[in-house]
């Protein structure tokens, strides 16, 4: 009877430890297909870290790419004011020229003033361009820069109007230049923030990364190890059972 009894304790044992290696083999599996640890409980807690790391690196990583959308904008402000001052500095240069008006004769003074005219048709045509809507050269220029949606505002040239005589272009001239200072500024501010930026996006993911990716030395040595402790343990089962089937043969 004692042999009876041992036969089948020793069947049990076996069985359970193959269930015990069957689980080990598929938590393998599954980190090794899926390349996530956490996988079949493996660490819950870290897994709920990892999410909200890579969370923030991806807003961080959106949040960057918006602010390069900033850096275009005063670009294209930058550009728009540029072309003003080669404007402005034409209209000084007839200014000047204009000066000489005791020796022009009334065409030639019509000639000038034509010209100042279309000067100032066009560059306060520039001062009115937008980029997707948006205003280029306008008081203050405000745009997202932060992860939590924060703005800050960068001032430009507004309402420029290119009058004729010396004082008033050095006078625009010298508004011109502030606003490009402005935009220089507002680039380089931009710079900083998506510098940060990409930073905390790399480092976010590189940390959530090794929470919860895969080790996958250790998976694929536990797959070997599980899968050696499952045959095995079924081998000891098949020996078990006929240990036990041999009693039964003497009893018979």
């Amino acid at each position: 009877m004692t042999s009876v009894s041992n036969a089948a304790v020793g069947a049990f044992l076996a069985g359970n430890a193959a269930a015990k290696a069957r689980h080990g083999m598929n938590e393998a599996i599954a980190r090794l297909s899926t390349g996530v640890r956490s996988m079949y409980g493996g660490d819950a807690a870290g897994a709920s870290v990892a999410h909200s790391l890579r969370s923030e690196g991806r807003s961080a990583m959106a949040a960057a790419r918006n602010v390069e959308d900033g850096i275009s904008f005063l670009q294209a402000g930058e550009s728009a004011l540029l072309e003003i001052a080669a404007l402005n500095t034409r209209l000084r240069e007839l200014a000047v020229q204009d000066l000489n008006a005791a020796f022009l004769d009334a065409n030639q003074e019509a000639a000038i003033t034509a010209e100042e005219t279309a000067i100032a048709a066009a560059g306060n045509a520039i001062d009115a361009a937008d980029l997707n809507g948006t205003a280029l050269l306008t008081a203050a220029i405000a745009f997202t820069n932060t992860l939590d949606g924060g703005t800050t505002s960068y001032g430009a040239a507004a309402d420029l109007t290119l009058a004729s005589g010396v004082t008033n272009v050095d006078t625009q001239m010298g508004r011109i230049s502030k606003a490009l200072g402005s935009m220089a500024a507002g680039i380089a501010a931009l710079k900083g923030h998506q510098g940060n930026l990409y930073g905390l996006a790399a480092n976010s993911e590189a940390a959530a990364a090794r929470i919860q990716d895969t080790d996958f030395a250790r998976s694929s040595a536990n797959l070997a190890k599980f899968t050696i402790l499952n045959q095995s343990a079924m081998a000891m089962v098949a020996q078990a059972n006929q240990a036990n089937s041999a009693v039964l043969a003497v009893l018979q």
